[in-house]
């Protein structure tokens, strides 16, 4: 939710796929997404080389996504504004759940100046990956806190809030079908879908 990544880890998806014999929209990586049991970009890839009838290993596809990802990576930017992060940070402790490697969620936070405003990152290496609840309950240990929201893009944002007893709310990803988007974040179970993230100072107290 932090960063647009459609022209970077999508990309670097859809590149990957196709360097090993299957071409693939952006299209069909949102649809692959929204399926769920998406947190690893590595593995939805493989999948997306299988269902087209090619074969990959993990290993090689991490290696060329990776190199893919690391020419693209200058292109994500920050959805919300950092006046927002900051209005919210000043009343309440922040943390990130992410799917992503520390050092790549720690390098996007860095580059865009916002690293201070988030008490704790639960990143790829920390726990299993939603829809597991385990990282979002790290996120709370690590806050010090029992309740609290979670705001998310995918349905495994959403499965993985739920399960661990937080308040999941939804936004549609930059780039993604927002019929197609919001359908699949209800079906996970999500409690309100936001048109911007700056709704949000509607709705928390």
């Amino acid at each position: 939710v932090l960063a647009d990544i459609q022209q970077s880890q999508r990309a670097a998806i859809a590149a990957t796929a196709s360097s090993f014999g299957a071409p693939v929209t952006s299209a069909q990586v949102a649809a692959a997404i929204q399926s769920g049991d998406a947190a690893n970009d590595w593995l939805v890839t493989q999948r997306l080389i299988e269902a087209a009838g090619c074969d990959a290993s993990l290993d090689d596809v991490t290696t060329r996504y990776q190199s893919l990802y690391l020419s693209l990576r200058e292109r994500e930017c920050l959805i919300p504004s950092s006046a927002l992060l900051e209005h919210l940070a000043a009343s309440r402790p922040l943390a990130i759940v992410t799917g992503r490697p520390r050092a790549e969620a720690q390098w996007f936070l860095d580059r865009a100046g916002i690293a201070s405003l988030f008490s704790t990152v639960v990143a790829m290496e920390d726990a299993r990956p939603k829809p597991d609840p385990a990282p979002v309950r790290l996120a709370l240990e690590r806050l010090g806190v029992r309740r609290a929201w979670m705001i998310g893009d995918t349905p495994d944002d959403v499965r993985g809030a739920r399960q661990a007893g937080v308040l999941p709310l939804g936004v549609v990803a930059p780039g993604d079908d927002p019929s197609l988007a919001s359908a699949a974040l209800r079906d996970a179970g999500v409690a309100h879908v936001l048109d911007r993230l700056s709704d949000l100072l509607e709705l928390l107290p």
